[in-house]
């Protein structure tokens, strides 16, 4: 009997599952603040000519898969309660300006959740968290999604209403300052949700200073936690006479410049010797942006480039050694490296003459005959 033995092969496939942990997608945003800020009757989309404020800057939220779940601004406590600035106002049209210490102002955010140009949609901050869109779970698509910050006389949500915080922009008066009653100063940060079905108050709950697991922290500007975006830099503030803004053109800061009328001169020497004076240029110091009747000062340090004290004129050419002299504004002896004052300087081109003497005549009597050459520098510094 024969016995067939079949060998069976069996054949092991092992399929490796590998297992990726999907991590949330990081949510970033730039800022860019407004700078310098100016108050202007209808801002942005505010259309009411009642209305008077200034935008702060702009935020623009950009997502790796193109969807924001719920954003929010947290850490808003500083912009809570109504802003108070200080400023001339007046009641009616034909009033007098007085100065009104409680012009109650808001901030508000302008988001665009459907892109630029389309319909923005307002939202008061109130609290100390605050939704940009909605405190309910809404999903974002537009990418970036951008959003201003408006400080304005009113908290109505609707863009094109008269102003809502007793106070008409057209009673404010044109070029003229407003400052903070207290310290205007909000940093404020971004923050999402880190699914669809989270609304604000429950990534953000009670006051909005820390958030949970729910949410996260936007990184902003490559930082990311509680209080990382200051809304103002240091050049938004406009007024001059402390925190707050211009309205309208601020006023002109007064320049000066100042110039010889000739920039080369020449002179015979005999002219200046001893008490003599000889009058060889002109100095010219104009006053730019002035305002009429007001009288300005400026201090002027002259130097000629020699490290020796005093004034010298140098041969152009040879060795001889130089010639000492005195300079003068109009009648005013000028030293060397010391600044000397011009006041009641008008707006506009102010003169006065430019004399040199005091040339000893035996000294140049023992020097080599040929030309000798000074170069006066001028500094104009502001005497406060």
């Amino acid at each position: 009997m024969t016995y067939h033995v079949r060998r069976g092969i069996l054949t092991l496939s092992l399929m490796l599952i590998s297992a990726f942990l999907m991590a949330d997608p990081i949510i970033t945003a730039s800022y860019t603040p407004q700078s310098p800020i100016y108050l202007e009757i209808s801002p942005g989309v505010f259309t009411h000519p009642t209305v008077i404020g200034a935008r702060l800057g702009r935020f623009a939220i950009t997502s790796p898969n193109n969807k924001i779940y719920t954003p929010a601004f947290v850490n808003t406590g500083e912009v809570a309660e109504n802003i108070q600035l200080t400023g001339l106002y007046k009641n009616w049209a034909g009033g007098a300006y007085y100065t009104k210490t409680d012009l109650n102002f808001k901030v508000i955010s302008v988001a665009y959740p459907y892109g630029l140009g389309g319909t923005p949609l307002l939202q008061t901050i109130f609290g100390g968290r605050w939704p940009i869109i909605s405190w309910d779970p809404i999903t974002i698509t537009a990418n970036p999604l951008f959003v201003d910050l408006y400080l304005v006389n009113t908290n109505s949500l609707n863009p094109n209403s008269s102003a809502s915080l007793n106070s008409n922009g057209q009673f404010y008066r044109l070029d003229t300052p407003y400052t903070f009653t207290t310290s205007f100063n909000p940093i404020f940060s971004l923050a999402v949700a880190d699914d669809p079905n989270t609304g604000v108050g429950d990534y953000a709950p009670g006051n909005g200073e820390t958030i949970n697991s729910s949410g996260s922290y936007v990184v902003t500007e490559g930082q990311s936690g509680p209080n990382i975006t200051p809304i103002l830099d240091a050049g938004s503030l406009t007024s001059p006479d402390g925190d707050g803004f211009f309205y309208g053109d601020a006023p002109l800061v007064p320049t000066f410049s100042f110039s010889f009328l000739a920039n080369t001169v020449n002179f015979e020497l005999a002219t200046a010797y001893g008490v003599n004076k000889a009058t060889i240029n002109q100095a010219r110091l104009e006053v730019i942006n002035g305002v009429v009747g007001q009288t300005y000062s400026q201090l002027l340090t002259f130097t000629d480039g020699d490290v020796s004290p005093g004034f010298l004129l140098k041969p152009s050419v040879g060795t001889s050694s130089p010639i000492g002299y005195l300079l003068f504004i109009d009648d005013a002896p000028i030293t060397e490296g010391v600044a000397l004052p011009w006041g009641s300087l008008n707006p506009g081109m102010n003169t006065k003459s430019l004399k040199i003497g005091g040339i000893v005549e035996s000294e140049v009597a023992n020097k080599v005959s040929g030309t000798y050459q000074s170069t006066i520098t001028v500094t104009i510094t502001n005497p406060n």
